[in-house]
């Protein structure tokens, strides 16, 4: 008798694994594949049974792991962590308010389903995309003005028609709000090594390098040393402002022989290696499964939707699609309204929906010249600001006009000056933690503290780019470091009135392909507690290059490619010089 039921209960377990391979590979058609005995009735409502499961029912099930004497509560265990997420492949989405033809400045309603991986609607929101139009012979890009989460799985995107003729449309999953979670977990986890960085520590020619980080906790041990024997630390937090920084101490070398700063040798891989211990090997895939178009739905194949030509002579011209002109570029204006996206390209010239922009791209730099006559401009930030500063100093010097003192070609300083037109500029990085080439400790300031040493004044001009380094520690390290700039430049002002200040929001990017801690999603918070920290603050200016590096034709990089960058300069010195002088 024990041996019957022995067997049996083997021949149920294979049937529901059977079960299970047929349902997954034909998406809910396993109906149709098999006969209709009572045996396979059975195992159709057992797995009914799974697939009802509650969130009480699964309560009742282990939370280490799987093992149960419970078949239902087992099986459901298994599937809901494997089946839950959203994915692409499944998730769809079409045309709401299709017709046949459109006008220009007409608004596109897209509707959007998403769906996990056996092809199940979604309940809840929370997932992450990206919506953007764009007709590739007339480098023409608009990103959606709006995309909202009704929260029950669906989504609806609303983007404006900019152009006449073909309008392609794109649609990507960046992450589900499962992998979100999973992000957000891991970033906030205080005693996680994020990047790998180093301090070169030297008396007379000898030489030692040590780990350093912004806690005793965040250390990659991957260096000979004696486990048994405790290490000690030098510290070099800031005295004023409080940011913390820690090296190893080096045996026979005094802390103040910390002489260089840089990033471990492989870096990337070893904090890679240490965020991928904190997940279990499924939720690492989730993870790295971002950035997937999803399809449209097959009952409305329109890939794409055309705008025709209305008949009157301005129907070619591209505009901002507003009820009324924007403003011009004054300084304290928010960087694009709820409503509307920051803009749009045309011909690869970004027309701006946030206020007057002025084109400053002349190849023989004349218009950036007129600009930029007797102003001291002062750059802080990460190499995503500097290639601005790079761009303004090549067309500066078109007329070999622009003498030029460089200490570190990455890190900085390094000064540019043009005595004719009595124009100079400056770059430094920000302070720790940063992640690029060698730079000397003592050229190595925080913002806050070099704004605290600027004059400042009518004829000077701050610009900020603060993001690139920050994305894999929490967030509120992030906020911390923005609100000492903002302190700092309340001073500066109090002193100073008039000093214009510029901040650059974060980009888009596919990711840096070596650490997949650059996730864009670490990205889009930080662009969201930049624009709550500092909007609003007076005489102080975000240019939003977000919706400017959504889908332009050149890729998603984290730096972007010079035409683009130069449509970003144009935005920043339209707010300068807003008559074109």
């Amino acid at each position: 008798m024990k041996t019957s039921l022995r067997y049996a209960a083997i021949f149920v377990v294979l049937s529901v694994a059977l079960f299970l391979v047929f349902s997954i590979t034909s998406t809910y058609h396993f109906h149709e594949r098999i006969p209709p005995n009572p045996v396979f009735k059975a195992i159709r409502h057992l797995v009914s049974v799974v697939e009802t499961t509650n969130s009480a029912q699964l309560s009742a099930c282990p939370t280490t792991n799987c093992h149960s004497s419970s078949v239902v509560c087992s099986l459901s265990c298994k599937l809901k962590p494997t089946h839950a997420a959203t994915v692409a492949k499944y998730s769809s989405f079409k045309v709401i308010n299709a017709k046949q033809t459109y006008k220009r400045c007409d608004q596109l309603e897209i509707g959007i389903e998403a769906r996990d991986s056996i092809n199940r609607p979604k309940s809840t929101g929370g997932d992450y995309f990206w919506v953007w139009i764009h007709n590739d012979k007339l480098n023409a890009t608009s990103a959606a003005d709006e995309i909202v989460d009704h929260n029950n799985g669906s989504y609806t995107a609303l983007v404006t028609l900019y152009w006449e003729g073909a309008v392609e449309i794109n649609v990507t999953l960046v992450h589900s709000s499962e992998a979100i979670n999973i992000l957000r977990r891991v970033r906030d986890n205080n005693t996680t090594p994020r990047n790998a960085y180093q301090g070169t520590f030297q008396i007379d020619g000898n030489r030692v390098k040590k780990p350093c980080h912004i806690s005793t906790n965040m250390f990659i041990y991957d260096y000979p040393h004696d486990a048994n024997k405790s290490l000690t630390f030098c510290n070099y937090t800031d005295s004023k402002l409080g940011f913390p920084w820690y090296c190893v101490k080096p045996d026979h070398f005094p802390c103040d022989s910390y002489s260089k700063h840089s990033r471990q040798l492989d870096d990337y891989k070893k904090a890679t290696a240490t965020f991928k211990s904190l997940m279990t090997s499924h939720e690492y895939t989730m993870v790295l499964d971002s950035l997937r178009e999803i399809r449209e739905t097959s009952t409305s194949p329109t890939t794409s939707v055309y705008v025709k030509r209305v008949t009157n002579r301005q129907s070619s011209t591209p505009s901002t699609c507003l009820k009324h002109p924007p403003p011009p570029c004054v300084p304290g204006l928010p960087p694009r309204s709820n409503s509307n996206v920051a803009g749009h390209y045309h011909k690869d010239e970004w027309i701006s929906n946030v206020c007057q922009k002025h084109d400053f791209t002349a190849d023989n730099g004349a218009p950036i010249t007129k600009c930029l006559q007797n102003t001291n401009l002062h750059f802080y930030g990460d190499s995503t600001g500097r290639q601005w500063f790079e761009y303004l100093i090549n067309h500066l010097n078109k007329n070999g006009t622009m003498e030029m003192n460089v200490t570190n070609s990455k890190n900085g300083p390094i000064f540019g000056l043009d005595q004719r037109n009595n124009i100079s500029l400056s770059f430094l990085f920000h302070g720790f933690p940063f992640s690029t080439g060698m730079a000397k400790v003592a050229d190595i300031d925080y913002v806050a503290n070099r704004l605290d040493k600027l004059k400042g004044g009518p004829d000077s001009v701050i610009f900020i780019s603060m993001w690139a380094h920050f994305w894999i520690l929490d967030l509120q390290f992030y906020r911390d470091r923005l609100r000492s700039v903002k302190d700092a430049l309340t001073r500066l002002q109090h002193r100073t009135p008039g000093t214009r200040v510029f901040f650059k929001s974060p980009n888009t990017y596919a990711g840096a392909g070596r650490f997949w801690g650059f996730d864009i999603w670490y990205a889009t918070e930080m662009d969201r507690a930049l624009r709550e920290e500092i909007v609003g603050l007076p005489d102080v200016t975000v240019i939003d290059v977000w919706d400017m590096t959504i889908g332009h034709r050149t890729g998603l990089n984290i730096h972007p490619q010079e035409i683009v960058v130069g449509q970003e300069v144009s935005m920043f010195l339209s707010f300068l010089c807003t008559d074109n002088k």
